[in-house]
């Protein structure tokens, strides 16, 4: 008898065991879902397409083949979740775990993003810019910690295509464009200034619209979603620049939502990342040449500003560059040093600006 209830012991405590493991291991295979959000819409912007494309499709990948756990993305771009405007604030509030946001359209709150806005014609090559943007940001904490104010882990981001003008009329110089009225995301407002034009601020979602009606008469964009909103319908000339490729699509992730990941799947997103970043300025680069070649298809006027006009734009604009790092200093960021160290590391990783910055 008493061994019969030894038994009946040791049997309840082996099962007990067993559930307990059990247990274990179903709270250790965790199942995650997050929102992930951009204002833009994916298929005519790298930075938004290739979240669509890589990054969520790799990490989904990766967590369900080499953790215990498994990862679902919701996402919403084009504003279905998130517009344009409130990405940042979605993202700290939690409506959205992982966030997608235009610095341009935060001039405040991620100003510090917005540098190579501040420091034009040093190269239209996303291959160029967003390694060296990223390299100034490891350098620089200052990138990384703006986030933290707003409850958020940056995550990284890709340089998109180099910025060019398109118009409804021809044009050759830059006194042709005095008093013209041109639309702009934001930061990059003030090329125009220096172009004597008329700025009006604006954003993708409705350009086509305003060129239509007359609002403006010309708009600073890339050639990708120029071709890819179809604003060559409304304003049939399309001037490449040289204003730069910028990395100014910053991703990153609650605090709350990230803290709440093992550390298995944060390795796996902070590496696809990277990834995600390459595959950003891929895309962005091929659809430079291949945009440019639809719009003509599209019956489009393909010109080049020619260096001549871009560097008497680019020592025009030299005061206000000096105005921008000075306000970095203001603000209590080294932005002079920032500055002149963007310059030097973009012209190691190959670029050939039409005239180079004195940081005062």
């Amino acid at each position: 008898m008493d061994f019969r209830n030894s038994f009946i012991r040791y049997a309840a405590a082996g099962a007990i065991s067993a559930g307990m493991v059990l247990s274990a291991s179903t709270v250790n295979a965790d199942s995650f879902t997050l929102r992930i959000a951009a204002g833009h819409p994916a298929p005519p912007l790298a930075s938004v397409n290739q979240l669509n494309k890589t990054l969520v499709p790799n990490v989904t990948k990766r967590v369900a083949a080499e953790t215990d756990h498994t990862i679902r993305f919701i996402e919403g771009y084009g504003g279905t979740m998130s517009n344009l405007f409130e990405t940042l604030e979605s993202t700290q509030k939690g409506l959205v775990d992982i966030g997608a946001m235009c610095s341009c359209f935060e001039p405040t709150k991620l100003f510090v993003h917005n540098i190579n806005y501040f420091t034009p014609f040093l190269s239209g090559d996303p291959k160029i810019m967003g390694p060296a943007t990223r390299h100034v940001h490891g350098e620089f904490s200052y990138f990384s910690e703006v986030f933290d104010k707003f409850d958020q882990t940056y995550l990284g981001g890709g340089a998109f295509d180099d910025y060019g003008l398109g118009t409804k009329f021809p044009w050759t110089k830059m006194t042709e464009l005095k008093g013209v009225k041109i639309g702009a995301a934001g930061p990059n407002l003030p090329w125009l200034d220096f172009a004597g034009a008329s700025k009006v601020q604006t954003n993708l979602n409705e350009v086509y619209n305003a060129l239509q009606s007359g609002v403006y008469d010309g708009v600073v964009i890339f050639p990708a979603p120029y071709f890819g909103f179809k604003f060559g319908e409304v304003a049939k000339y399309y001037t490449t620049m040289g204003w730069g490729s910028v990395a100014a699509y910053p991703v990153a992730v609650n605090n709350k939502t990230w803290a709440k990941l093992p550390d298995s799947v944060k390795k796996i997103i902070t590496e696809e990342m990277r990834v995600y970043e390459g595959a950003v300025e891929d895309e962005s680069l091929a659809k430079f040449t291949t945009s440019l070649e639809k719009l003509k298809a599209q019956g489009v006027t393909v010109r080049d500003l020619g260096d001549v006009e871009r560097k008497k734009m680019a020592l025009a604009i030299e005061p206000w560059v000096n105005q921008k790092a000075g306000e970095y200093e203001a603000l209590g960021f080294p932005g002079k040093e920032t500055f002149r160290r963007l310059m030097a590391v973009a012209k190691e990783r190959g670029a050939t600006p039409v005239h180079e910055y004195t940081i005062k």
